[in-house]
């Protein structure tokens, strides 16, 4: 019985993290996860990840805070179940012709005299709600697996991580040639790994770059004092961050570009260097141009093309058209929302005649998520920033207590700088539809959120 009892808790680590490091690799694969036959099978490895951590919940390993934090973060994780019993459970006929937005469409419906069933999801396009519901098991899934791991398992899954960021930058850097095939059929010309769009490509290497700071930072660190020469360590992870941010270059992706460089910096300047006070800092900034001259005399000035002329006028004048549509059609479905994942079906009752075609995002993940979610998105990313604002308290209390941040924590910084690229570059882009950006930035705010177990 004791021999059984030792077996179950390695059982359940090891079905939660295989079936996560599966999931991890599979992400960005096909599209960056977003295609039907390639997202269900990211649901059915996200459903093999829960069931791992549920057991290790069940066994007393995970770690998922206490009091209002723990009821915090299964709240966030129980979110699409929200979603699916505020905008799926059926409502009478009249009550839902009562909710905001929807009596233009009843009109309609009876001057075509289509016959009207008795009950009615709050959600204007039930079938998209539920697919965007079961969507977020893979989120739900990285978020878990980044607080219930160990600390030893958390490592190897954001070195993980470096490692995907390496093969798509590798492969963008390929692209750059003649050889056609490498887009597999994309329709683009542009750096895009194996992403449909460069922008999703440079956000998903972008969320990487703080993990690899810090792998610099840690190499340096490592060296005996005594040593004056960087080591064979530090270089490899200093030509890692150089390949990735050429490919992020390459990409030409505005946003994805000055996101990248924000959150490097960032981490370059609070990570702790190997040399201490203001000449540490000096030397940190000067090695971090040094590489990006580099890598700008590598994969040329094409990129600079994209920050000429009037930033306001063609593709960026078309967005700010979508958004500022989205946003009237937010407010006319205030407070309940037009439905998870309705907005491509609902859209075009508010969409500018000047913008033709079919628009399927709002290119802002924010206003788009206000428009279908309403009060409940309000509701869930309120508590998000409570969580990551505590969380960020408490390091920034460790790291002026002491010897500052120790390993793990600082794994646990470069995880919240690395989701504060998703966060920027969401306001203009819709990353977070896509789902291996999602995925990838759901497990770093569960690497944010999770407690300093070092072990």
């Amino acid at each position: 019985m004791a021999e059984r009892s030792l077996q179950r808790p390695a059982l359940s680590q090891g079905l939660m993290l295989w079936a996560g490091v599966a999931l991890l690799v599979c992400a960005p694969v096909i599209r960056g996860g977003n295609r039907y036959v390639a997202l269900i099978a990211l649901e059915w490895l996200g459903l093999a990840v829960l069931l791992g951590a549920a057991l290790v919940a069940l066994d007393g390993q995970g770690v998922w805070g206490r009091g209002r934090e723990r009821a915090g973060l299964l709240l966030l994780a129980a979110s699409p179940l929200w979603v699916a019993l505020l905008q799926l459970v059926p409502l009478p006929l009249d009550v839902w012709v009562a909710l905001p937005g929807r009596a233009l469409y009843q009109d309609l419906l009876a001057a075509v005299q289509m016959p009207q069933p008795a009950w009615r999801p709050a959600s204007l396009t039930p079938a998209a709600t539920w697919a965007s519901v079961l969507a977020g098991i893979p989120l739900v899934a990285c978020f878990a697996l980044a607080l219930s791991c160990s600390g030893h398992q958390f490592r190897m899954l954001c070195r993980l991580l470096i490692g995907l960021a390496l093969a798509q930058a590798l492969l963008g850097l390929a692209q750059l040639g003649s050889f056609k095939l490498l887009f597999f059929d994309a329709g683009t010309n542009r750096v895009i790994g194996t992403f449909a769009n460069p922008n999703h490509f440079a956000n998903f290497l972008g969320m990487t770059l703080p993990l690899v700071v810090l792998e610099v930072r840690r190499a340096m660190h490592d060296q005996a004092p005594r040593h004056h020469r960087v080591g064979n360590a530090s270089l490899l992870w200093g030509l890692l961050l150089f390949v990735l941010l050429a490919a992020v270059l390459a990409s030409s992706s505005r946003t994805g570009i000055v996101t990248s460089l924000v959150v490097t910096l960032a981490t370059t300047l609070m990570l702790p260097g190997r040399h201490g006070g203001q000449a540490g800092l000096r030397w940190r900034l000067w090695a971090l141009a040094a590489l990006l001259l580099v890598a700008v005399a590598s994969v040329g000035l094409g990129w600079l093309e994209r920050f000429q002329g009037d930033l306001l006028a063609g593709d960026a004048s078309f967005r700010g058209l979508m958004r500022s549509s989205a946003w009237t059609a937010a407010l006319e479905f205030w407070p309940l929302g037009s439905g998870l994942g309705s907005f491509g079906m609902v859209f075009p009752r508010f969409q500018p005649a000047v913008v033709t075609g079919f628009v399927e995002h709002a290119h802002s993940d924010y206003v788009q998520l206000l428009m279908e979610c309403g009060a409940l998105y309000v509701l869930l990313a309120g508590l998000a920033l409570w969580l990551i604002a505590r969380r960020a308290r408490w390091l920034a209390h460790r790291a002026l207590q002491g010897d500052g941040l120790d390993a793990h924590e600082q794994m646990m910084m470069a995880c919240g700088l690395g989701l504060l690229a998703l966060l920027l570059h969401s306001w203009l882009d819709f990353n977070l539809r896509i789902p291996a950006n999602a995925m990838l930035g759901a497990f770093m705010l569960g690497g944010l959120l999770r407690l300093g177990r070092a072990n």
